[in-house]
């Protein structure tokens, strides 16, 4: 399940430029969260009506909360054809599903379901019943799932859920439509999930905070770090916002696709810095599973990425983890 975002956006800008480009921001509400997008525009041209139309698309496509949707269709057992949206969200849901061994699994959505966390207020309707959850692993596995051009073969009982990578996706695809109008200097948000490229108003690279791993926002200190963005983007995930607790016992949002439980570990969030939006999204819910250790040594494996991990030590106090080039864009 997409995990709550993390992001507050940092802009430090003029209004407008010397070459009759002007600051464009457009903002609303997408994907039960919200965007916020700021572009230097020819003349101040306002793109917000066909941003809408390719929200509006996505959701016909990839939303599990809208029953008239492609994917809502299929999980209901539909015979219906796939779209370039969903293939292409499959395609990179499964490459990243390999790469982190399972640990990241769009097909959890049975035992989310069976957890609770698709409704706004659990209240106390939860049962913890581990048999329960166990009886539900066979129907979790991505790769029993198969794409065949846009057909897609989903075993009976099995279902997906691509709201851990959609708004990455979402991001990607507002910021090629903004380059197809040969606007250079963006910065995307959707839901948290960001994607800058080329700079602001006043000539300088755009500027981005992301929150401390707490369940309650200071807003006097509210900033994990705060780095320059340039020509990348940047997702993170946290399972601090979005938990149930019964008896004592908190129960994240994060589900282990392995224990059909939610994930259990040390870290608190993870964010990641990827040329790509959609896996950047993917890698910070895989990590949220897959844990500190993990997590490390995944990103050592892969120097395309970039990390920045806050955990618990053993102590109970919060501890670190930054890549050597994360490390070079944090100004505080």
């Amino acid at each position: 399940m997409k995990n709550i975002s993390c992001f507050f956006i940092i802009i430090l800008s003029a209004c407008s430029s010397s070459d009759n480009r002007i600051l464009v921001t457009n903002s609303g509400e997408a994907q039960g969260s919200y965007y916020h997008i700021k572009y230097m525009s020819a003349n101040g041209d306002n793109y917000k009506s066909q941003i809408d139309s390719i929200l509006l698309e996505i959701d016909s496509s990839l939303s599990i909360y809208k029953d008239y949707s492609l994917i809502s269709k299929l999980n209901n057992g539909g015979n219906l054809n796939t779209d370039s949206l969903f293939n292409q969200v499959f395609n990179a849901a499964n490459k990243v599903y390999q790469q982190t061994e399972g640990n990241f699994d769009c097909s959890v959505r049975p035992l989310v379901k069976a957890w609770g966390f698709y409704k706004d207020k659990l209240g106390d309707s939860l049962v913890v019943d581990s048999l329960k959850f166990r009886k539900l692993l066979p129907y979790v596995g991505f790769d029993k799932i198969r794409l065949m051009a846009d057909s897609l073969v989903l075993p009976k009982g099995m279902s997906l859920d691509f709201n851990s990578i959609a708004q990455g996706f979402t991001v990607d695809l507002i910021a090629k439509f903004l380059e197809s109008k040969n606007i250079k200097n963006y910065l995307v948000e959707v839901g948290g999930e960001l994607l800058a490229k080329g700079k602001n108003a006043d000539g300088d690279i755009w500027r981005v905070g992301v929150d401390k791993p707490s369940e309650d926002i200071d807003m006097k200190e509210r900033f994990q770090f705060i780095l320059d963005l340039e020509n990348k983007a940047l997702a993170t995930s946290g399972n601090y916002r979005k938990f149930y607790e019964k008896n004592g016992v908190k129960y994240a949002h994060t589900i282990n696709p392995f224990s059909g439980f939610p994930a259990q570990n040390r870290l608190l969030s993870a964010t990641v810095i990827h040329d790509n939006c959609m896996l950047a999204d993917a890698y910070a819910t895989a990590f949220m599973v897959m844990g500190v250790k993990k997590s490390k040594q995944f990103a050592l494996e892969h120097p395309e990425l970039e990390i920045y991990l806050v955990y618990t030590g053993k102590d109970g106090s919060w501890q670190t983890y930054i890549s050597s080039d994360m490390k070079k864009r944090i100004i505080n």
